[in-house]
């Protein structure tokens, strides 16, 4: 790009930060709480500290991920019928109720936390759909990319927070005072949601009409939205899988601490950060299907690498190029997603079905990964992770997904554009 451009792609960034701001904190706040209590609280402090099972963690991540699978397109359809407001509302106060519940829980009756697990995934399935069907009617069609990049950024910005700030915590205080933590930040994005969100234009400004059950069958049963579905499904199944083998990963392969272990893969979350703006500029220039392929090409390779060589040398450059890819890619992704998911009206039903994908893999990824952990140990789960991986990059590079996004984009521009200059 010239200097031209990257001004151009700048002013266009700083744009969509104004109209989108509070919906990016927003995402933020809830990544972190969640990283927060499924990597830390639930892997570290409930079976090291407080000398509970470690299935428990694995247990409350699947009910997580089912609870979201059973519910995703409800909570779109809600994100539809009652405007992106009440739905965001709604999320996080449920997340807020199941986080504050995992704090006695994991005392009393530590089981009882799978209850909570499946609380955050109902939390989760209201309050997604809503952020992106927000940022749809809030952002024009032609920085959508910017939007899906900003908010991956946000993602990574919560991992640095979440993981990292949960690992200098899990080194210094005890379980109790470190949840006041994600309680925290998920009040400060219950206030936000409260006070901030209404001030935003609505992306509902009234009720929308739910389509009817037929015609909203043949829109997810389209060639090119089942395919981008079984590419969510793989994506979010190796996404989860990572998460389930976290720790056993720093503890079985690497063999270091949790704090350590946070150090060492902190290149990958930094070049994936650094790579998510890029990315999404990428996508909107080149197409999100070359991005795709070559971001979820080069994660799935690292992958395959990090589970035969532990050494500092190897794990460090390694990560980074496999957190590198993975930021390239998820803009491109999310953006995709928006695209395919239509005009208003719909739009938060269709994120949902792609949503469920999502919370199908977030579901069986880490069931997967405790069993692949208690009979082939923590080096399966990054192999197969890494395959799956490379089988999204296959389908990124085949499917036309990409080409029917870009004709929804074209068919819905002159409307969208129109309904987002009324507002602004």
């Amino acid at each position: 790009m010239n200097t031209h451009a990257l001004r151009d792609a700048a002013a266009g960034s700083m744009q969509v930060i104004r109209r989108t701001w509070a919906l990016l904190t927003v995402g933020l706040l809830v990544d972190a709480a969640f990283l927060f209590v499924f990597l830390i609280a639930l892997q570290s402090y409930l079976p090291e500290s407080l000398h509970k099972s470690a299935a428990i963690a694995g247990y409350a991540l699947a009910a997580f991920g089912f609870a979201k699978l059973l519910t995703q397109i409800g909570g779109g359809f809600v994100s539809d019928r009652l405007g992106t407001r009440s739905s965001m509302r709604i999320g996080v106060l449920l997340l807020l109720v199941a986080d504050a519940s995992i704090w006695p829980l994991a005392h009393v009756a530590p089981w009882l936390i799978l209850v909570s697990g499946a609380v955050e995934g109902l939390g989760s399935s209201v309050i997604w759909p809503a952020i992106y069907s927000a940022g749809s009617a809030r952002v024009p069609i032609g920085q959508r990319g910017r939007f899906t990049s900003l908010l991956t950024l946000a993602t990574g910005g919560a991992l640095l927070v979440g993981l990292g700030g949960g690992a200098i915590l899990n080194a210094r205080v005890p379980f109790d005072v470190a949840m006041i933590a994600p309680i925290s930040a998920l009040a400060v994005a219950a206030t936000l949601v409260l006070v901030t969100i209404p001030s935003v234009p609505s992306a509902a400004a009234a009720p929308s009409a739910l389509p009817p059950l037929g015609h909203f069958r043949a829109m997810i049963t389209s060639r090119e939205r089942l395919a981008f579905a079984l590419l969510v499904l793989a994506e979010s199944a190796a996404v989860g899988a990572l998460t389930g083998a976290f720790r056993a990963y720093g503890r079985d392969v690497l063999h270091v601490s949790l704090y350590h272990q946070a150090l060492m893969l902190l290149p990958a979350a930094l070049v994936g950060g650094a790579l998510v703006v890029p990315g999404g500029a990428l996508a909107d220039r080149l197409g999100s299907r070359k991005v795709m392929t070559a971001g979820f090409t080069a994660s799935g390779i690292g992958l395959l690498v990090l589970s035969r060589w532990s050494g500092a040398a190897v794990v460090l450059p390694v990560s980074a190029i496999a957190g590198g890819g993975f930021g390239l890619a998820m803009p491109a992704i999310a953006a995709t997603m928006m695209a395919l998911a239509g005009p208003e009206g719909s739009r938060g039903g269709l994120i949902g079905w792609f949503m469920t994908m999502d919370g199908l893999g977030h579901a069986v990824g880490p069931a997967v990964a405790g069993i692949m952990l208690a009979t082939l140990g923590a080096s399966s789960v990054l192999l197969a992770a890494g395959g799956l991986f490379l089988f999204v990059a296959c389908v990124a590079l085949v499917s036309r997904v990409t080409h029917a996004a870009a004709a929804i984009i074209e068919v819905a521009a002159a409307p969208s554009v129109r309904l987002i200059g009324g507002q602004s």
